[in-house]
């Protein structure tokens, strides 16, 4: 996908200032240098965090930038040092080698790129179960190098988009997976998902899957929104209190009411849900151990995703 015109100057002076916040280069109003340094101090406890279909991300430019960016170089980095015979090794994602899914990860990053700049990216009759197998017939043949540097060229223009449409206070609903909503919540979808597949790659191969507690965060907060999707889809209400514990330990509370999700991190209080993070997210996604292990005490209605993607 290409920019052409003044929008791609803004763009590309935007995201200049912001690669270089997130890589620590400048310092942020607050006086901390915004590299590591800024993830950390992002991840402190002076608020908590939202997510919502009605009104997105509550993250400024700066801070979603960053996190973004940390999360695109640390993939490529992993990537550059694969083996061919580790691209050609099992996922776990079924019936997908690890070149397969990192190419499911850029032919994604390709429509969110497009839909951050205000151009049409998703198919109408989009099916979780159908579809990305379908858009990676379009990359068949396509060498690793040439994924990473699809990927790469992307998320570029990915991260440019989202900080140039926040920082002009843009609060527009797009078309999502599951229909239309704040166009931040796809900036947190292919966050998920491709947090979610950089451990259906890694974790087969035997290697740790890092992360950082900025991208748990948000990845916690937007995973157990999506575990209401189904529920939403079926009018149901519902409302829980999850604790998820990895780097640092959220308390978060989501809900399904009127058609619309959303979760908000909360004061810690008593809840008698908890668990660890990675293998939550990983079972409300259908991955791993059952939602009713990885969570015990949780809903019905917080399993009916897994379930659907198991189906």
């Amino acid at each position: 996908m290409l920019l052409d015109g003044p929008r791609a100057v803004r763009c590309r002076r935007r995201l200049t200032r912001l690669e270089r916040v997130a890589s620590g280069e400048f310092v942020g109003t607050s006086g901390a240098a915004l590299g590591g340094e800024y993830v950390q101090e992002v991840n402190g406890d002076a608020r908590n965090w939202r997510v919502s279909t009605d009104e997105g991300v509550d993250l400024d430019s700066e801070e979603l930038v960053a996190v973004l960016a940390l999360h695109h170089r640390r993939l490529i980095d992993t990537w550059q040092g694969f083996t061919t015979a580790q691209w050609e090794h099992p996922s776990r994602n079924r019936g997908w080698t690890v070149h397969h899914t990192v190419r499911h990860v850029a032919d994604a990053m390709d429509r969110v790129a497009a839909a951050a700049n205000r151009q049409p990216a998703l198919e109408d009759d989009f099916d979780p179960r159908s579809t990305p197998d379908a858009w990676l017939t379009a990359s068949d043949g396509e060498s690793p190098q040439a994924t990473i540097d699809r990927f790469a060229g992307a998320s570029t223009l990915f991260r440019a988009g989202v900080g140039d449409r926040l920082a002009s206070g843009d609060n527009a609903h797009d078309r999502t997976v599951y229909g239309t909503a704040h166009w931040t919540v796809n900036v947190a979808h292919v966050l998920w998902d491709s947090w979610l597949h950089e451990r259906d790659v890694l974790l087969p191969l035997g290697q740790p899957a890092p992360s950082s507690e900025a991208e748990e965060r948000l990845v916690g907060l937007y995973g157990l929104l999506m575990a209401l999707v189904p529920s939403m889809m079926l009018e149901q209400s519902v409302s829980s209190t999850v604790q998820l514990t990895a780097i640092g330990r959220r308390t978060i509370e989501v809900r399904c009411h009127a058609g619309a999700i959303g979760s908000d991190e909360v004061p810690a209080g008593a809840t008698t849900i908890s668990g660890d993070m990675p293998t939550a997210i990983d079972a409300l996604a259908g991955r791993g151990v059952a939602v009713a292990d990885a969570l015990p005490g949780a809903p019905e209605e917080l399993g009916l995703l897994a379930a659907f993607f198991n189906s």
